[in-house]
């Protein structure tokens, strides 16, 4: 019990920057992305796993879902081209954003077709390092849905998400990863705000076979926004490099439980890693 109790004052007491150090500092190769796939069914990030390390990084990408419903006589077909960027204000201390620099909505029923192209949503937040021990890292995230969006003419939506991520990477190409976090939102406008709040769980794993190339797969899972359970998704990306700072990853997503109508939901993502 001693032994424990030291060990456990001498991590409270490392600095932080120290702390951060560990599984986050075993990567392959810098420009290889980590953590969960990003494509979600939601607006920009939200409601999409965070990787537990700080990264300093520009990205610009595409990503879209599509529903169809043909016993309803029913399509649409949702578009986004992505601005995103994070900075590591220090080793175990990250700051985020990613931007739906224009977003583009097809939707056509048995009578009536509708396009329309606008500014989407932007998020912002960040991420802490609170636990680094060996291979084990543990970080708490904060994310805000600000109400950039004109996707809904006389609706803003505003919305804050809160969660924990958390990885385990026992060799420089190999790790397991998973995120935990509660989100809401509301619109702000003339109608019923009809506030939402869910519940995302993400566990997955990435292997990269070597320094330019990594496949992931996770399990997501969604409740409360459009039911009880929204959805039951499984993801795959793989991830590639070009020299020590560019990187890419294709992903897509594909709801096989719940309440989720979209098919699929996919994209590409491209970054450079500062």
């Amino acid at each position: 019990m001693s032994r424990l109790l030291v060990a456990l004052a001498a991590l409270l007491l490392t600095p932080a920057a120290a702390r951060a150090e560990g599984g986050c500092e075993q990567w392959i190769a810098p420009a290889l992305a980590e953590g969960p796939v990003t494509f979600g069914f939601l607006s920009a990030d939200v409601a999409t796993g965070r990787r537990a390390c700080p990264r300093t990084e520009v990205g610009f990408g595409v990503q879209g879902s599509a529903i169809i419903e043909t016993q309803n006589l029913y399509g649409a077909v949702t578009g986004a081209g992505l601005l995103s960027g994070s900075f590591a204000v220090r080793p175990d201390l990250e700051i985020f954003a990613t931007l739906e620099a224009l977003r583009f909505q097809y939707v056509q029923n048995a009578s009536l077709t509708g396009t329309r192209m606008s500014l989407g949503q932007l998020t912002v937040g960040g991420t802490y390092v609170a636990l680094a021990s060996g291979a084990f890292v543990l970080s708490p995230s904060v994310r805000l849905q600000l109400p950039t969006s004109f996707a809904s003419p006389r609706t803003r939506t505003l919305g804050a998400e809160i969660g924990a991520a958390a990885l385990y990477r026992p060799t420089n190409r190999f790790e397991v990863h998973g995120y935990a976090g509660v989100d809401g939102s509301l619109g702000l406008g003339a109608a019923d705000p009809l506030p939402q709040a869910g519940l995302l769980v993400n566990v997955g794993t990435e292997y990269a076979l070597f320094s330019g190339f990594a496949a992931v797969l996770d399990a997501n899972v969604h409740f409360g926004h459009r039911a009880a359970l929204d959805y039951v998704a499984p993801a795959v990306g793989l991830r590639f490099r070009a020299g020590e700072h560019f990187g890419a990853e294709l992903g897509a997503s594909l709801p096989v439980l719940g309440a989720e109508r979209a098919l699929a939901a996919g994209g590409l993502k491209l970054t450079y890693r500062m």
